[in-house]
């Protein structure tokens, strides 16, 4: 009877002490799944911080870019060549609308001009008419002012 007493306490304490044990680790997981989770949505946050940033990083480079394309418009009506400016206007246009939306409010309002510019130069060089060059000398000009700020972020990084 004594032994079957001891046995069936030492049951009850190895349960008790596995209750306690699964209990306490029950918790630790519960603990670390918060942790994870406060950490997941840090991450996630700088992550969406970064992507905007990788995508400001790329429209300000494609800015860049279109500048040449203006070059080349600028010798295509050099060249008489209507056909092929008209092309690049249209492909300036696809580039620049495809990075409008990633820009901020300041550079929107500072680029505002480039597309009815872009659209008149258009409309002008399927016209053949020869003051196109100079229009788009000026839009070069003003272009290329606009993105100051642009060069000088640049060279910094």
């Amino acid at each position: 009877m004594q032994s079957m007493k001891t046995f069936v306490i030492f049951i009850l304490l190895i349960m008790i002490a596995f209750g306690i044990g699964y209990g306490l680790g029950y918790m630790k997981l519960k603990g670390a799944q918060k942790e994870w989770a406060v950490a997941k949505g840090e991450l996630q946050s700088k992550i969406s911080t970064l992507e905007k940033e990788l995508f400001r990083a790329r429209a300000r480079e494609s800015l860049r870019e279109m500048s040449e394309t203006v070059s080349q418009i600028g010798a295509h009506l050099a060249e008489k060549n209507f056909g092929l400016a008209v092309k690049a206007v249209d492909g300036l246009k696809e580039s620049f609308s495809a990075i409008q939306p990633v820009l901020d409010e300041e550079w929107k309002s500072k680029l505002a001009f480039f597309l009815p510019a872009l659209e008149e130069i258009k409309k002008e060089a399927e016209n053949l008419n020869p003051a196109v060059r100079k229009k788009t000398e000026d839009f070069k000009t003003l272009f290329e002012q606009s993105l100051k700020p642009v060069r000088k972020e640049l060279d910094k990084k």
